[in-house]
């Protein structure tokens, strides 16, 4: 699962880092926080151009008769999402990049307590998950919106504890091929690569944009 992650990236770096062609983000800020049901920076291709823009973190199908199936479509397994009509389509045809500098989990402690972790790279560089994107147009208001989910694999073992599932995170090389709907499979940098920690509590609110630092 992935229901939060931190994009502390500046406007110049995902410039740099991601290839971007087409920049569309008029009043882009660095985030610490980000739930679904908010917008969020993706990085589809277009024309053989990588354009940056905004979408509705949930995806909505094309199909959908209301955005309320965003609630529910903000993870996609990448187990099953082949065959999910909610997914299907957009696997086949529309994928993105969602960029990120970390992510949150949160494990059990026991019946009520949880410990929020945040999970990275160990060179706390930023990186790509996995996405796909969907264009939906409201029937009653004509508002059209783009939408995107986070692709989710079972977590490797070194990190199992915290959280049973963790978003796909494509190594470099692999992003073209993921934007041009060349992959079957759903490569993931090594966990040698990876970092994580405990921090603080305070991340559970979506209204604390800030970067947490770790605790004992």
């Amino acid at each position: 699962m992935c229901g939060r992650f931190e994009a502390n990236i500046s406007k110049e770096k995902l410039i740099k880092k991601f290839g971007i062609d087409n920049w569309q983000l008029d009043n882009y800020m660095p985030r610490f926080n980000v739930p679904p049901g908010t917008n969020a920076p993706i990085i589809r291709k277009a024309g053989g151009n990588r354009i940056a823009n905004e979408a509705l973190w949930g995806l909505i199908p094309s199909w959908s008769k209301d955005k309320k199936i965003a609630y529910h479509t903000f993870n996609a397994r990448s187990e099953t999402l082949a065959e999910k009509p909610s997914f299907r389509s957009a696997y086949k045809r529309k994928r993105c990049l969602v960029p990120a500098s970390g992510y949150y989990e949160w494990q059990k402690l026991d019946k009520t307590n949880k410990q929020p972790f945040w999970i990275g790279r160990t060179d706390k560089e930023s990186f790509a998950m996995a996405g796909l994107f969907e264009d939906w147009t409201d029937t009653e208001t004509g508002e059209l919106i783009e939408s995107f989910t986070i692709i989710t694999r079972p977590a490797f073992q070194e990190i199992g504890h915290i959280h049973d599932r963790m978003p796909v995170i494509l190594p470099e090389e692999h992003y073209q091929g993921w934007l041009d709907c060349e992959l079957d499979e759903f490569p993931t940098i090594e966990i040698n690569k990876m970092d994580f920690y405990p921090i603080a509590k305070e991340v559970g609110s979506p209204m604390n944009d800030y970067q947490f630092e770790p605790v004992n």
